[in-house]
């Protein structure tokens, strides 16, 4: 792991995620991000030296997969109900259409774009060493 609980609560200052839900939102934000960095080389090769940008990143990525979990568990895909008039909708970030695993990507997307993207790291040109 390369963002310990202990950043995440107390220099992140996070407070969604459950220390016992952690270490699996944590795991499944640096898949992503090794996954859209990877022609970059390793992300997290140096984990001696936490980079405070890298790890905001994963902070913020867990955060939104965790609360993107929760909220298809909890029914959060229920657009709209009709039974003997009475009417069920709930407001989902979900577009029509849209599975859950593509809208967590996406949302996870959204916030490692804004913290990654001035680093280099999200360049998808492949570096030639010569």
């Amino acid at each position: 792991m390369y963002v310990k609980y202990g950043y995440y609560s107390n220099t992140f200052k996070g407070t969604l995620i459950p220390k016992e839900n952690f270490q699996r939102a944590e795991q499944e934000a640096e898949t992503y991000i090794r996954y859209l960095t990877y022609l970059n080389g390793d992300i997290f090769a140096d984990e001696a030296h936490t980079d405070p940008i890298i790890a905001d990143a994963v902070c913020a990525a867990a955060e939104t997969y965790y609360t993107a979990t929760m909220e298809q568990q909890q029914g959060g895909n229920v657009k709209s109900e009709n039974k003997d008039g009475m009417n069920v909708s709930f407001v989902v970030a979900r577009k029509d259409g849209e599975t859950v695993d593509e809208y967590v990507k996406r949302a996870m997307y959204q916030v490692i774009r804004i913290r990654l993207l001035p680093t280099g790291w999200l360049s998808r040109r492949a570096k030639v060493s010569v």
